[in-house]
């Protein structure tokens, strides 16, 4: 099974969502077929969280999963449904030919059973590599979901590429 996630410290995930949206970015300019989301942070001077966004990586579509500061209390600004919105349109990605899937967090909705587990087991179920990134304190969920098939690897931007590297699928050849 060709599965990973990076797993990342406290006050690291900023700089991993900066290596996943730059790494999709050079493979959509290679014309690799990638299918998920990676995440966009946009600082907001009257708040110490950022917002955030979900960038789908089949369409390029820029997607928004943050609740409204004047909403929030504080915390994690997360809008779950705003989120299981986006994991149903990101899932229509693997409707066509994909070579990789990659996924901005398996974070506390994924260990729930909601936001983007869904489409991680399909990809899983089509034997399409699937690229995560998770917080350490979540390592535990992580590996009783991924039940001893998923690869490891540290917040390193070249230990990232390598391993996509190596499970890139090819796309099927088109008959005549």
């Amino acid at each position: 099974m060709k599965v990973a996630a990076v797993i990342y410290g406290m006050g690291e995930a900023d700089r991993v969502d900066a290596i996943l949206s730059a790494l999709a970015a050079q493979f959509r300019r290679e014309g690799v077929q990638l299918a998920g989301a990676v995440q966009h942070n946009r600082s907001q001077a009257c708040s110490p969280c950022s917002d955030m966004i979900l960038e789908d990586l089949a369409t390029g579509q820029l997607l928004e999963i943050s609740t409204p500061i004047e909403q929030s209390r504080g915390g994690c600004r997360l809008d779950a449904t705003a989120l299981e919105d986006v994991a149903g349109l990101v899932a229509n990605g693997l409707e066509r030919p994909v070579e990789l899937v990659m996924i901005n967090r398996f974070g506390k909705q994924e260990m729930m059973g909601n936001g983007f587990r869904g489409l991680i087991e399909s990809a899983v179920a089509r034997d399409i590599p699937v690229l995560t990134a998770l917080n350490g304190v979540h390592r535990a969920a992580w590996d009783t979901f991924a039940a001893g098939i998923a690869d490891t690897l540290p917040p390193d931007a070249t230990a990232i590429e390598h391993w996509c590297r190596e499970v890139l699928l090819p796309l099927p050849v088109a008959s005549t």
